[in-house]
C-alpha cells in the first residue's frame, strides 16, 4: 500500500492543493465561517477518495466510474483512441492527457472531481455576494456540500461534478450578463456553455436553448440601468443568437419534432435497457406523437423529481432516496414561496434560475426511468435549487429557533 501512495503523488499533491484554492479569492477568505464550511465538505470528499482507493470501492462508485477511469488509463497509453465524438469520451480523453502527464492514478481521478467540487463552492459563493445572500452564505454551501449523493458522485471518477461546475459557472456569467452586458462577459458565458455541451452528448441540446434564454434575459430583457443604446444591445444579441445558430447548424444540435420525440424513445430504450428493475418507476412517456408526449411529460417530470414515494420503499437505500426526494421538495417549496414574495428585478432573477435548472432536470427526466440512475442526475443542477430554496428555509429553521445556522440580517432578495 505504502508503495501505492507514492505512486499516487499527483493526487496527494491535489488533496492538499484543493485547500489552498478557497484561500484564493479575497471575497472567499475574507470570511472564516464560510472557509471552514468548505474545508469541512472538502473533508468529507477527500475520505471519499481515500476509502474509494485503498479500501473498497463506495456504494454508488462501482462500474461506471471504474470504467471511466479504464478508459482514461488507456487513452493515457495511446492504446484507445475514439476522437471527440461524445460527452463521455471527452471527459475520458481527458483524463487520460492528465493521466499522461501525471501518472494513471485511480486516486488522482478522484481527487480531479474534488477539484471540480472546490471550484464549484467558490462559484456560489460568488453567486450569492452577486443575488445579495451574504447572510445565508454558510447554510448554502453546507446544504449543497453535505448531500450525501453528491459527496460520492463528486468525489469519484463521474463527470457529474464537472458536469455541476460548468453549469453553476454558464449561470453565473448569464447573471453577469444582466448586470452589466458586455462582449466579455458574453465570451465567458459561451465559454462555460460549451464546456458544459463537452460532457453529455443531450446537454449539448440543452445549452442551445440555455444559451438562448440567457442572451434575451441578459441583454434585451433589462429595462433599467442599461448603459448601452437599445440598437446596439439588438445588433450585439442578435450576431451572439446567428452564430449560435449557424454553429448549431454546423454541428447537427437543432432538432426538428420527429427528432426530438425518437431522441426521447432512444434515450427512454437505453435506460430501459440498463434500469434497475427494483427501482424502475415506470415507462409513462408517450413519444408516439406530439400531444402525447406533451400530455405525459408532466407525470414523468414528477417520478423523476420526487421518487420512491412512501409507498416504494423496500430497504435502507430507498428510505435515503425517500429522504432526498424530500429535501428536494423542500427547497422547491420555498423557492416558489421566496419567488412569490419577491417583485421586480429580484423576481427576474428566480424566474431565470427556475427555467434554467428545471429545464435541465426536464432533460435528464425524458432519459430517466429509475431514481438510481435520477439521484446521479441531479447532482449537475442541485446547487441551483439550493441557491433558489435554501434562504427560504434557512429563515424557517431560525424562525423555529434551531440556530444550527447562526443569525443574520434577512437579505433583500426575500
Amino acid at each position: 500500500m505504502f508503495l501505492n501512495m507514492i505512486q499516487d503523488w499527483a493526487g496527494w499533491v491535489l488533496m492538499l492543493f484543493s485547500f489552498g484554492i478557497v484561500l484564493m479569492w479575497k471575497h472567499v477568505r475574507s470570511d472564516t465561517k464560510v472557509v471552514n464550511a468548505i474545508w469541512f465538505c472538502l473533508l468529507l470528499r477527500h475520505a471519499v477518495t481515500l476509502y474509494n482507493t485503498y479500501v473498497s470501492t463506495v456504494v454508488g462508485a462501482g462500474m461506471d466510474a471504474v470504467t471511466m477511469h479504464k478508459i482514461g488509463v488507456a487513452m493515457a497509453a495511446s492504446e484507445w483512441d475514439y476522437g471527440l465524438g461524445s460527452g463521455l469520451i471527452v471527459y475520458a480523453h481527458s483524463l487520460g492527457f492528465l493521466y499522461r502527464a501525471f501518472g494513471a492514478s485511480f486516486f488522482f481521478g478522484d481527487e480531479l472531481s474534488v477539484l471540480a467540487f472546490t471550484l464549484s463552492c467558490v462559484v456560489l459563493v460568488k453567486l450569492v455576494d452577486l443575488l445579495d445572500m451574504r447572510p445565508f452564505r454558510v447554510g448554502i454551501i453546507l446544504i449543497f456540500g453535505l448531500l450525501p449523493s453528491a459527496v460520492i458522485f463528486m468525489s469519484v471518477t463521474l463527470r457529474e461534478s464537472w458536469q455541476a461546475l460548468f453549469f453553476l459557472l454558464s449561470v453565473y456569467w448569464a447573471i453577469r450578463l444582466r448586470k452589466r452586458p458586455s462582449v466579455l462577459i458574453g465570451s465567458f458565458l459561451l465559454m462555460s456553455a460549451f464546456c458544459l455541451s463537452l460532457l453529455h452528448n443531450y446537454l449539448s441540446r440543452y445549452v442551445i436553448c440555455f444559451i438562448l434564454i440567457s442572451i434575451y434575459w441578459g441583454i434585451l430583457g433589462r429595462k433599467k440601468g442599461v448603459r448601452w443604446a437599445r440598437h446596439v444591445r439588438f445588433l450585439f444579441a442578435g450576431l451572439l443568437v446567428a452564430c449560435l445558430i449557424i454553429l448549431a447548424q454546423k454541428m447537427e444540435l437543432l432538432m426538428t419534432v420527429e427528432q426530438i420525440l425518437e431522441l426521447s424513445k432512444g434515450f427512454r430504450y437505453g435506460a430501459v435497457t440498463f434500469a434497475n428493475a427494483r427501482t424502475f418507476y415506470g415507462e409513462m412517456l408517450d413519444t408516439s406523437s406530439m400531444f402525447g408526449f406533451v400530455t405525459t411529460i408532466p407525470i414523468v417530470f414528477v417520478q423523476y423529481m420526487f421518487t420512491p414515494f412512501p409507498w416504494q420503499v423496500e430497504n435502507v437505500k430507498d428510505i435515503y432516496a425517500l429522504l432526498e426526494s424530500m429535501l428536494r421538495f423542500v427547497l422547491l417549496f420555498f423557492a416558489v414561496y421566496s419567488w412569490r414574495r419577491s417583485s421586480g428585478e429580484v423576481r427576474s432573477y428566480y424566474s431565470f434560475l427556475f427555467i434554467v435548472v428545471l429545464g435541465l432536470e426536464l432533460m435528464w427526466a425524458l432519459g430517466t426511468v429509475n431514481w438510481g440512475t435520477a439521484m446521479r442526475h441531479h447532482v449537475p443542477g442541485y446547487s441551483v435549487i439550493v441557491l433558489l430554496g435554501a434562504p427560504g428555509l434557512i429563515l424557517f429553521m431560525r424562525k423555529l429557533q434551531f440556530g444550527i445556522f447562526g443569525r443574520g440580517k434577512v437579505s433583500d432578495i426575500l
